[in-house]
C-alpha cells in the first residue's frame, strides 16, 4: 500500500515495523529450530556447557531449554502479528482511512497480544532462573513488566476510540 506522500513519519513507521516483522520472524523460526536441536545433540550442549562454566550441568537443563525455545518461539509469533497489525493501521493511516472497524479489531488483538507475550516472559524467565542455579555460573534475570500492562490497556481504550470514531462517520455518511 502506498503512504501519503512527504509523510516521513508513516513512512519509517512502516520501514521500522517491516524489519521488526522479519526479526520476529528470524527470532521465531531459529528458536522453534532450535528446541528440537538441543534434544538432538543434548551431549554436545551438557559438553559446551561445562566447558564453558567449569559445571556440569543437569541432564534437566535440555527439556528446559527446550521448553524456553518454544516460549520464546511462541513469544515472536506473537510480535509478529502485533507488528503486522500495527503496520497495517499504518497503512490505513496513509490511506487516510483509519477509523475502520478493521483498525478498532486489530487494537484490540493487540492489547491480547501484548497481554500474552507478558504471560509467556513469566515462565521463560522463571525457568532461566532456575536452569542459572542448575548451571552454576549462569545468571538469569526475571521481572513482571509494568509497561506491557499499561500499552496493553492503552490499546484497548485506542480500540474503543477507533471503534467510536468509525460508528461516528458511518453515522455522518448516513445523514449527508
Amino acid at each position: 500500500m502506498s503512504l501519503r506522500p512527504r509523510d516521513p513519519l508513516l513512512t519509517a513507521g512502516r520501514l521500522i515495523v517491516t524489519a521488526g516483522l522479519g526479526l520476529a520472524a528470524l527470532i521465531g523460526v531459529t528458536s522453534l529450530l532450535g528446541a528440537p536441536a538441543i534434544v538432538l545433540f543434548r551431549a554436545d550442549v551438557l559438553a559446551g556447557i561445562a566447558s564453558e562454566t567449569g559445571h556440569a550441568a543437569s541432564t534437566q537443563t535440555i527439556p528446559g531449554l527446550a521448553v524456553i525455545l518454544l516460549l520464546i518461539a511462541a513469544m515472536a509469533a506473537a510480535a509478529f502479528l502485533f507488528l503486522l497489525d500495527l503496520r497495517r493501521i499504518i497503512d490505513s493511516v496513509g490511506a487516510g482511512d483509519p477509523f475502520i472497524p478493521a483498525n478498532a479489531r486489530r487494537l484490540t488483538r493487540m492489547g491480547w497480544l501484548t497481554l500474552a507475550v507478558e504471560g509467556m516472559s513469566w515462565p521463560v524467565g522463571a525457568m532461566g532462573v532456575w536452569l542459572a542455579g542448575m548451571i552454576g555460573n549462569a545468571t538469569a534475570d526475571f521481572d513482571i513488566s509494568p509497561g506491557s500492562f499499561l500499552l496493553a490497556i492503552v490499546l484497548f481504550i485506542l480500540a474503543r476510540v477507533f471503534r467510536e470514531g468509525a460508528r461516528m462517520r458511518d453515522d455522518l455518511e448516513g445523514t449527508v
